[in-house]
């Protein structure tokens, strides 16, 4: 009988599955980096697409021409003719592979100090952080529904929210005493008690920045600080004309003054008498989002400018010189004193720590915070953050010990 043989054609669809699995995982590997990587290593997928386009035509011109042309397809035993083929596409996978993975950790690594791990305790929010203030034994954040309030105990734990009926919300501040809240939103500062009753406002307009002192506060509408203290025996607000948009404001306790950041220039206003008067500028690289202070430094964050940092003692001579801290993290969005180091929130960049003394120098990393923009220091020296990726508070608990 005559029987017509079939050429057997599984071989040729092997290099060809290859093929196509190995441009699969070259592009789900890129796909899946991680968001900090992705700010550091290139993107690779229209090279790696070509690089394995190519090998995969490589590999079916040697399999056409170790089969004569073709005439012998169906002779190629998977021994002599499938596993060469296997075994190339798999070490080329397996490059590639390394080569990414090999670029995610060292994007991950800081670029300069020492990697350093935190323990987080998270504590939920019904939204993502905006705000965030320290005070005695509470903490407040405020978030788009409203300011939810923890106490910062040894053992934390979520007390209660309020301003939920409130909308706009920007800055927040706790009074003296903790008994109070100054909220400031885009068209009023409201003032309200920590356990419950109505909102008060206190002040009309768009409040930028608010803060509290140990006899009273101050907010800023643009230009103008208020200001809000004891004088015989009552309450008396004044104003301060700035002459600049005013962003950020901190209580120095030292000096019994306000440290106010504005676009360009770091002033302190301090009581002359009966007024309120400005009694020191210093210039910044760029406009001040957060003002930190500590028995001898004051500091400043400055966004994509860095950080800059003043020690006290030079601030009331002729001359001033100022440390600097630019690049890393590469942009500032907060910052706090632990003790007489400094904490930088840095985004994507992580939690940066700096050592100051002859020169600011970046001492550890941690990056177990994907975007952290918040971070406050309480009475007990530790740390809080708000991260802009998580609805979350996260108290830190620090590994590396002071230097």
């Amino acid at each position: 009988m005559n029987m017509s043989h079939v050429p057997r054609t599984c071989v040729w669809r092997i290099p060809r599955a290859t093929t196509a699995g190995l441009l699969v995982l070259l592009l789900t590997v890129v796909g899946a980096q991680s968001a900090s990587a992705q700010a550091t290593v290139r993107d690779h997928r229209l090279r790696y697409s070509i690089v394995g386009s190519l090998v995969g035509s490589a590999l079916a011109g040697g399999y056409y021409l170790a089969s004569d042309r073709g005439t012998r397809s169906g002779q190629c035993d998977p021994k002599g003719c499938a596993l060469p083929y296997m075994a190339v596409s798999g070490a080329i996978t397996g490059f590639f592979l390394a080569r990414e993975i090999d670029a995610q950790r060292r994007a991950e690594l800081p670029r300069t100090g020492a990697r350093e791990r935190l323990a987080l305790t998270s504590f939920a929010l019904p939204s993502g952080p905006t705000a965030l203030s320290v005070r005695d034994d509470v903490v407040v954040v405020l978030s788009d529904s409203g300011a939810s309030l923890f106490s910062a105990g040894a053992r934390p734990r979520a007390l209660r929210r309020r301003a939920s009926a409130l909308s706009g919300l920007t800055d927040i501040a706790i009074t003296p005493g903790g008994n109070r809240l100054l909220i400031a939103g885009r068209t009023a500062l409201y003032s309200m008690a920590t356990d419950s009753g109505p909102a008060t406002r206190m002040l009309s307009g768009e409040i930028t920045a608010v803060a509290s002192g140990d006899d009273g506060w101050s907010a800023a509408r643009g230009r103008v600080l208020f200001v809000e203290s004891p004088r015989g025996g009552v309450l008396v607000r004044d104003s301060v004309e700035i002459g600049e948009t005013i962003r950020a404001i901190t209580f120095d306790q030292t000096d019994r003054s306000w440290l106010v950041g504005t676009d360009s220039a770091l002033l302190r206003v301090s009581r002359s008498g009966n007024a309120w008067l400005v009694t020191g500028r210093w210039p910044t690289t760029g406009a001040v989002r957060a003002v930190a202070r500590s028995a001898q430094w004051i500091a400043t964050a400055e966004g994509e400018s860095g950080v800059t940092i003043w020690r006290r003692e030079t601030l009331a001579g002729g001359v001033t010189s100022a440390l600097s801290l630019r690049g890393d993290p590469r942009f500032a969005y907060d910052l706090a004193f632990q003790g007489e180091e400094l904490v930088v929130a840095g985004g994507t960049d992580g939690l940066v720590r700096v050592a100051l003394g002859v020169s600011a120098v970046v001492r550890s990393v941690s990056r177990d915070l994907p975007f952290v923009t918040l971070i406050r220091a309480d009475a007990g020296g530790g740390l809080w953050a708000g991260d802009r990726s998580q609805p979350s508070l996260v108290r830190i608990h620090t590994t590396m010990p002071p230097r």
